[in-house]
This record gives C-alpha cells, structure tokens and sequence, in this order.
C-alpha cells in the first residue's frame, strides 16, 4: 500500500508544471514550448502572447485574455477556458480535445487542421472563426454564435449544432447529417455543391 502511495504522489509531481515555465509566462506573458500542464493562468490578461509549442493540458484559463495570442502546436487537451478570450488567436494543429470553454470568445480565431473532439463550446462567440481541416467529433456548438466562419474538409456528421447561429457561415467539402443541412440552409449558411446531406 505504502509503495502504491509513493509511487501515485511521484505521478502526480511528474504531471505537475515546470514552476520557472510559469514564472516566465506570468512575468512576460509568453511561454514558448513550456511545461504550463495544470497551471493557474485564469483571470489574466495575456493579450499578445506566445505560447507555441507548449502544453497547457489540464490548465485553468478562465476568463483570461489571449487576444492576438499564439498557441500553435499546442496541447490544450482538458483546459478549463470557460469565459476566456481568444479574439484573432492562432491555435493551429492544436489539441483542443475535451477543452471546457463554455461561453468563451473565439472571434476571428484561426484553428485550422486542429483536434476538437470532445470539445465544449456551448455558447460560445466564434464570429469569423476559420475550421478548416479540423478533427471535429463530438464537438458541442450548442447555441454557439458561429456566424461567418468557415467549416472546410470536415465531418460534422457527429457535432451537436442545436441553436447555433450559421449565418453566412461557409461550409465547403464537408459531411453532414440532412437535420444538420436543413438547419444550416434555414438560418442562411452558404453551402457549396460540394458538400454531403446524410
């Protein structure tokens, strides 16, 4: 029992952040492939920063600002970014998996061929927001505010879209449900010849 015990605190220390990685992102708001995994970034203002190539797994992000941030090449996988701001962010080949950003800001961010399965993004605003070739399976956009953004080489087939907000969002070589079809053509998204009704 006693070795089960040493052997679950060691895991735990060897999951936790690198305390000079947060330190550096604190002081200077950028953090360039750091160990940020669990770290307690909420309620700051990080407009601006650079975090490429970090992994912020499990991190705590609410309501923080990351406006014009770069998390390209990051690991956002169990982030808690409830009500955090990422307007005109870059989080390109990212994994975005399981990330918990209820009512968070994703205007104008660009997530290209990025993972989002499993993602929470009820209510969110992602105004302009480009998707191309990202990996969307059970991703919840439940009342999202998506309007204008582009859906490009994607299967949706799996995407809750209930009362999301589709106007003139572009969706161009994708696969979708005929319920989700008839609900993107009602609230006026623009719907290439290319894309599949199942």
């Amino acid at each position: 029992m006693r070795g089960f015990l040493l052997s679950l605190l060691v895991g735990v220390s060897l999951s936790a952040y690198n305390t000079d990685d947060l330190k550096k992102a604190l002081e200077e708001k950028e953090c360039i492939g750091c160990d940020l995994r669990g770290a307690n970034l909420s309620k700051m203002d990080f407009s601006g920063g650079d975090f490429h190539g970090s992994d912020l797994s499990g991190a705590d992000l609410r309501e923080s600002m990351f406006e014009m941030s770069d998390f390209n090449d990051c690991n956002l996988s169990g982030v808690n970014a409830q009500k955090a701001l990422f307007w005109k962010g870059t989080m390109k080949r990212s994994d975005l998996t399981y990330i918990h950003a209820r009512g968070a800001n994703f205007k104008g961010a660009h997530l290209e061929q990025s993972n989002l399965s499993f993602a929470d993004l009820r209510e969110t605003k992602s105004w302009k927001a480009n998707f191309t070739d990202a990996i969307l399976k059970k991703t919840d956009f439940t009342n999202a505010e998506l309007g204008d953004s582009q859906f490009i080489r994607n299967d949706l087939r799996t995407v809750k879209l209930k009362q999301s907000l589709l106007w003139q969002t572009h969706f161009s070589g994708v696969v979708m449900t005929k319920t989700q079809c008839a609900h993107a053509k009602k609230e006026e998204a623009l719907l290439d010849s290319n894309v599949t009704c199942r």
